[in-house]
């Protein structure tokens, strides 16, 4: 099989240097862009690597949903975790290295499920997808967004999916990046 140039992140992909992290299949419910309770985030807790967002999959699996719309917020976070710190609570998972086998371990901090902030995050990027009706209907509910480079996450930044309305839907996400010198 020949390799095309659709194959547009096969070369950080042999590197080793892409991790998806995923939650469980019974997904998360998203926070509202200024909440402090995310349910899935990535932490860059390095000095040295910027984590590039590559791709987002959100797949709707229950709960109530209302007209809004999906974005990532972000939380400047330091390095600790810490009763007076901006990040107060860390639920930690273990990211997949894309390169499938591949022994590499992520330098981030990954959460498929808890981590709370001591002041709510702000909206960094809107995905361009929304709930247009605030029934679930017939049909697969899916949100897939690629970044194409449009956004950094620095050493000390906490990044995480939110809805602009506080709502109870709950969606399994996946969500790729790339690891790269800062």
């Amino acid at each position: 099989m020949a390799l095309t140039s659709s194959t547009k992140y096969l070369a950080d992909v042999l590197a080793g240097r892409v991790f998806i992290g995923s939650t469980a299949a019974a997904g998360v419910a998203l926070p509202v862009e200024t909440g402090t309770a995310v349910t899935f985030g990535l932490w860059n807790t390095t000095t040295n690597k910027n984590a590039i967002p590559l791709w987002i999959s959100m797949a709707y699996v229950s709960g109530t949903i209302v007209v809004g719309g999906f974005g990532l917020a972000n939380q400047a976070c330091g390095f600790a975790i810490g009763t007076a710190a901006p990040l107060s609570a860390f639920t930690g998972g273990t990211p997949k290295n894309a390169l499938l086998g591949y022994g590499a371990a992520s330098a981030m901090q990954f959460t498929p499920s808890a981590a709370t902030l001591s002041a709510g995050g702000t909206r960094c990027y809107l995905l361009g997808s929304a709930h247009e009706i605030a029934t679930a209907g017939p049909g697969v509910s899916v949100i897939h967004h690629d970044f194409n480079g449009a956004l950094v996450v620095p050493p000390g930044q906490l990044l995480f999916p939110c809805y602009s309305i506080a709502q109870t839907g709950v969606f399994s996400i996946s969500m790729g990046w790339a690891e790269v010198p800062a």
